[in-house]
């Protein structure tokens, strides 16, 4: 079976690529496994210490396969189809949310329902003023899926977050900087170099600490204050025992960049 995505390795980075430009990087089953094995097989390589989703062509990804949508209508097989297809996909908004390393969405183009949420679980997002964003749920009768309820409703305010899934309207890359969903636009001959700059700062940084960092921030989400803060406490000293804690303090004290090893 054909690839749909590629992996490209530069020095400390690993670049995940859509390929299937003609179908606008559909997240089907296919995508999602693959999507999801290369995630494993990078999450255990010392040697990557961040990582780049991207599209190619005129999206990002569209999201969901509509042909195949349609052919399980006619097999009478709706639920079931989709019962199959989420189990991989919902695999991915979990992983990419406690990721152990880094990860930039870099949004060359349209990201539309499962490809913008896919966009949203990653730490980072770096458009180019060309993409353009919708939940395009609605117009399916489907809700928000591929953790759009969770995603839009902690981030927007209650009518932000309405108005996003129940239109189902395009937002340009502005509009989702200024909703505080984009951080940085740039030009589409741009958008690698920008990935890669960010990319790198991240790769050269204390990576064991932004994973950490990650898996407070989620578990921030619904724990009481007093059990979050001794577990924010438990999870400070033990990042005080890390290796990389030793050369951030001495970098500082000796007033050189740090080299941090993700340790």
């Amino acid at each position: 079976m054909e690839k749909k995505l590629e992996v490209e390795i530069t020095e400390k980075i690993a670049i995940i690529k859509f390929i299937d430009s003609k179908n606008y990087n559909p997240l089907n089953k296919q995508t999602a496994i693959e999507l999801l094995e290369i995630l494993n097989n990078l999450k255990n390589q010392e040697n990557i210490r961040s990582v780049i989703i991207t599209g190619s062509g005129k999206a990002f990804s569209a999201g969901g396969d509509i042909k195949k949508f349609k052919q399980s209508i006619e097999d009478g097989t709706p639920g079931r189809l989709m019962d199959d297809l989420t189990k991989d996909l919902y695999k991915i908004a979990y992983e990419l949310r406690l990721y152990p390393k880094p990860v930039i969405a870099a949004v060359n183009g349209w990201a539309v329902g499962a490809g913008m949420n896919l966009a949203l679980s990653c730490d980072l997002i770096i458009a180019s003023d060309q993409a353009k964003f919708r939940q395009s749920f609605s117009n399916l009768a489907l809700i928000p899926g591929f953790a759009g309820t969770i995603l839009l409703s902690r981030q927007l305010t209650w009518q932000q977050a309405t108005q996003m899934a129940f239109f189902g309207d395009t937002y340009t890359a502005l509009e989702m900087k200024n909703l505080g969903f984009v951080n940085e636009i740039v030009e589409p001959n741009k958008l690698k170099d920008k990935s890669l700059e960010w990319a790198m700062r991240l790769a050269n940084g204390p990576t064991l600490t932004y994973a950490r960092t990650k898996e407070l921030f989620y578990a921030a989400l619904s724990a009481h204050l007093d059990k979050h803060l001794e577990d924010e406490r438990q999870m400070q000293i033990k990042s005080a025992e890390t290796e990389d804690y030793k050369i951030g303090v001495n970098s500082i004290i000796n007033k050189s960049k740090p080299e941090f090893l993700g340790k």
